[in-house]
């Protein structure tokens, strides 16, 4: 399974965890910033230029900008419940703060 990495040390503001996702799986200029758009281009081909299966790895997680900390929150949670619902993505997020 091909392994995308982001660092959320560079997650500052919240248009900051799309901005490196849509790096990461080289999105158009004119995708959405929303979940309904995220969940609609990694569920359906033709829209990034990364295509499901695909793992993604999360590092320094504890660094990230508190302006980005709901964003991410609820980014990591979509992409799990991708992957409970069966897409074939997934997230693996490392340095957590305890």
């Amino acid at each position: 399974m091909r392994e995308l990495v982001i660092d959320a040390k560079d997650w500052i503001e919240p248009d900051d965890v799309y901005d490196l996702f849509f790096r990461a799986v080289g999105a158009p200029p004119w995708h959405g910033r929303n979940f309904n758009a995220l969940r609609e281009s990694i569920t359906q081909s033709g829209i990034n230029a990364v295509q499901a299966p695909y793992m993604i790895r999360v590092k320094n997680y504890s660094s990230l900008g508190d302006g980005a900390r709901v964003a991410a929150r609820d980014f990591i949670d979509l992409i799990r419940e991708l992957h409970e619902s069966g897409c074939p993505v997934d997230i693996v997020v490392e340095d957590v703060s305890p």
